[in-house]
Order: structure tokens, then sequence, then C-alpha cells
């Protein structure tokens, strides 16, 4: 017996061996397949990008391109195929090609089932969720769209005035307040811990958000996903269970950092429900508490069947890191992009100029309480620098993208017929730059959107968290990001305090934004220079 399991022992590392050699030979083969695949998709579709080459090597050399020229195939497909009303398929290497229908196609797009065409599915795919966020997958359905929703969306009002005190605190330590020097910061990672301990103040409260080991262990977390996705995105999907603890073992041991700060918090408030004076299973807190904690038990016993599940702390943990993911990561890359459009603009000092003033003008109001849901949503000016920011520069690609997940497929509105496990949608990006959306679209003008459209024969400013067929920043439709409110309360907030506080050192160019795939990272290292005004 002894002889069999040093037989064993001995040839471990070798069986170790084979099976990782297999495992990246299977994948080499899987990604040499892509380049060249169809992807099942009729012939009919144009493919952008293959050049002269409209076959195998064509569809492998615009596949390599999507890699580092993404930007290219989007303008190439637009001017060639969408201005002309025509569908054609963006190579996405990464993830698989995607149909991309024409402008005139919104419509039916967003009229079509969730059991037809899936926009969750495609998020979830982008993220890589079911191996990036841990234990959050024990339960089906995703909980942060509903709590975004029913619980923190209509409670706003109550956060205004912990928003903006977290704000000015945030601003004072990282970016100072020296009224005589200038100081030199790196933009995006002022934004990352300002962001952070706003949203951490009004899921988790006062204690937790100015804890800088938690702020920063969330900060560092939420950096990181979206590199791991893409490197789990690259191996077949048998093999993913496998890679996936490999590429995120970085974010689970953040995540279990993350998990012993809020196990406390979650072990006593169920605790609480299980008290012998508790009469009745019940959702209501007698201490009105109004923090994360709080709201994923209501959304537990909200439930028409209860599920034991939902009230596992581990699930509750993880749930809290994908909220902020959700929260965090776009915010501090919108508002990072914000400050560096505004700096680049050749109006610079009058854009700071202009906001300052209506927060002043408003805040000095009466009738209405600084920062507050009424004042925020007077702030237009302030809905517009950050709304054409977004339309410039945003942080995907995509406007509507949804997966085919009919079993029988669908058939397009030019009668193309695409199988199911298809991505078909709208570019955001080439919509956002087309002139004839947009004059001078490729230029930051920071109040466009406060000069307002045509409505009933009135110009109306259009608002950060409204969407449309030309604004898909937030997407569109009935799958429209549900944090936009919050998103937009503390962004305007963020940048009101900042027009208020400093002056920003106009810079000469702005730095160019990273495309990595469908993500487009802001700059990340870049710096400008700040002072505190004299008030």
């Amino acid at each position: 017996m002894a002889s069999l399991w040093q037989i064993a022992f001995a040839s471990a590392p070798n069986i170790f061996g084979a099976t990782v050699t297999a495992a990246l030979f299977i994948t080499f083969l899987n990604l040499v397949r892509r380049i060249f695949s169809t992807a099942s998709l009729p012939s009919n579709l144009p493919w952008v990008g293959v050049g002269k080459f409209n076959n195998c090597l064509g569809r492998a050399k615009s596949n390599l391109a999507s890699i580092f020229h993404l930007k290219n195939l989007l303008d190439e497909g637009y001017a060639k195929y969408s201005k002309n009303d025509k569908t054609y398929v963006l190579p996405y290497f990464i993830n698989g090609p995607q149909v991309v229908l024409p402008p005139s196609q919104i419509s039916w797009l967003m009229e079509q089932a969730d059991d037809v065409l899936s926009q969750e599915l495609v998020n979830r795919e982008f993220l890589q969720a079911d191996y990036a966020f841990f234990h959050a997958n024990m339960v089906d359905n995703p909980v942060h769209p509903d709590i975004i929703q029913h619980q923190l969306t209509k409670k706003l009002g109550n956060f205004t005035d912990d928003i903006a005190d977290e704000v000015l605190a945030a601003l004072d330590e990282y970016w100072g307040t020296d009224t005589e020097e200038w100081r030199e910061v790196k933009v995006y990672d002022t934004m990352l811990p300002i962001i952070s301990r706003i949203s951490i103040r009004v899921f988790m409260g006062r204690q937790l958000c100015r804890n800088k080991t938690f702020t920063s262990i969330c900060g560092n977390y939420i950096r990181k996903v979206a590199l791991a996705a893409a490197a789990i995105s690259l191996f077949p999907n048998f093999l993913k269970p496998f890679v996936g603890p490999i590429f995120t073992v970085f974010d689970y041991i953040l995540y279990r950092r993350c998990r012993s700060f809020l196990m406390p918090i979650i072990h006593d408030r169920l605790d609480e429900l299980r008290r012998p004076d508790v009469l009745k299973i019940t959702s209501e807190d007698p201490q009105g508490r109004n923090d994360y904690v709080q709201w994923a038990l209501d959304h537990a016993f909200a439930k028409p069947v209860v599920n034991p599940v939902e009230f596992d702390p581990r699930v509750i943990a993880s749930r809290f890191s994908v909220l902020a993911f959700a929260a965090i990561q776009s915010s501090v890359i919108t508002l990072t992009n914000a400050i560096f459009d505004i700096a680049a603009s050749s109006e610079c000092a009058e854009s700071l100029t202009t906001l300052r003033k209506e927060v002043l003008d408003i805040a000095e109001d009466a009738t209405a309480t600084p920062w507050s849901k009424t004042a925020l949503s007077r702030m237009t000016h302030l809905d517009s620098a950050l709304r054409e920011s977004l339309r410039l520069n945003g942080f995907v690609e995509r406007g509507i993208m949804k997966k085919v997940v009919a079993p029988e497929g669908v058939t397009l509105p030019d009668g193309s017929h695409i199988p199911c496990g298809t991505k078909v949608g709208i570019s955001g990006y080439s919509i956002h730059h087309d002139e004839a959306n947009y004059p001078d679209a490729n230029k930051y003008d920071a109040f466009r959107f406060a000069r307002g459209h045509e409505t009933e024969g009135k110009k109306r400013p259009q608002r950060l968290v409204n969407t449309s067929d030309i604004f898909m920043s937030f997407s569109h439709g009935s799958h429209s990001c549900p944090g936009r409110f919050f998103a937009a309360n503390q962004l305007k907030t963020a940048l009101g305090h900042i027009a208020l506080l400093y002056d920003i050192e106009p810079i000469a160019d702005r730095p160019v934004n990273k495309w990595f795939f469908g993500h487009i990272a802001p700059p990340l290292t870049e710096t400008l220079r700040v002072r505190r005004r004299k008030m």
C-alpha cells in the first residue's frame, strides 16, 4: 500500500504538468478557432475590417485588429454601413462578434422581450460575473438592481447631506486646503477614494466610509475586476470554473478582507431577527436603519417565497461587493474624464466660473436647501458638463447590447436570421460622435446640453440621467442603468464642490483615453494642478 501512495505522490507533478499543458493547448486551439470563425452568422452580413479578404483570412485580420483598434473598426462600420441603414458584424475577439444594427432599428431592438433578447446576460458575460463576484451567484437573480430601484433611488433625498459632507471632507484631504500654492494631483487616484467614500457613506454609514483600510480595499477591488474578466474570457467555457479562481486570487483576498469588516454587522443584524421577543418574521427595523444590510434583508423578506440562502452572511457580503463595483467604478471614470475635459477645453476658466455661479445662485435661494435633490435638479450646467463628458468620453463603447436567448434564434428587420447566443445591438460610441446628432461632435462643449433641445416649442435642458436614441451612456429603454440617479447625485455634488472650491490650471492637450477591448479607460496616471480658492 505504501508503494502505491509513493507512486501516486511521485507522479502527481507529472499529472499536474500534463493537465496544465493540455488546458493551455485546448485554449490555444480555441483562440485560433475564434480568430477564423463565422460564429454561425449568415453570410449576407458584412464583417467590418476584413479589407479585400472577405473570407476566413479577412475575419482573422479583423479579429486581431479588434484587440487594439476597435475604435477604428467602429468608425469604419458606422460610416460604411450604419449611415447607409445597413447591419454589419463587429469583430470582438475577447467575447465573440457583435451584430451592430443601424440607428433606425433601435425601436425594434428595445421592443424585443427579455426571453428573446437579454441585456442582463451581456452585462454578466462582459464582466464574467459568475467568476469575478464571489458567492453572489448562489442566488439566481442579482440583488443590486432591485435594491437600487426600490431602496437607494427612492431614498436619495435622505442622503444628500451625507454626500455633501463626505465630498467636502474627502476634497480637503486629497486636494488640500492651501489657497496659496498650486498642488499637483493624480486625478484618477484622488477621485477613486473620494467616490469610494461617498458610496460607502451611503451604503454603510460614516464609520466605515472614514475607515481608510476599508475604502482602500473596496477601491482596489473594483479596479481589477475588468482585467480579470478579460483574462477569463479568453478561455473556453468549460475551463472557466478552473481558471477563474487563478485570475481572481488577488480579488478574492481583497474580498475576504472587505468581508471581515461586514460580517460582524451582518451577524448582529441577523441575530436581532432571531431574538425570542420578535413575535413574527418581519423586515421592519425598529431602529429605522437605512443601510445596505437592511436593504438586503428587506429585499429578501419582500419575496413571495422567502429564500433562506438570501440570509446567508456570505451572500449578503458578496452582494455588497457587486453593489460597490456598480456604484464606484463608473462614477470614478466619469468624474475623472469630466475634470480632464474641462481642464483641456479652451473655456476652462469660464466653465468653472459658470458652474460656480450656478451653485452659489441656487444655494443662496431661500427656497432650496444646498445640495438637496431639488437644488441639484436645478443645476443644469453641472448636468450638461457631465453629460457632455459621458457623450464624448464614455467608459464603454456599446449603447444597447443584447444576447439572443430564444432557442430558435431571431430574425432581424432586414430579414437576416441570427442564431441563439449571438450578441446584437447598437454602438453608443458611434452615435455619440455623429456630426448629424452633435455638431462639432469631437469637441467638448461643456454646456451643449444646458442650451437644451426643442420640446413642445420650448428649449429644455437635458438632464444627465435622461437617455434617448442619440444618448446611450446609461443604455436606453427599460434596461437603462438603474443606478444613474444615484450616480448623478454624487457626480453633481462632487463636481459642484470642485468648481466652488478649486481653481484648475488649464492644460493644452487632453490625455488620450485608452481602449481595452470594449472598455475605455480614462487617464489613469496623468496629473493636474489645483489650488483651493480664497472664499
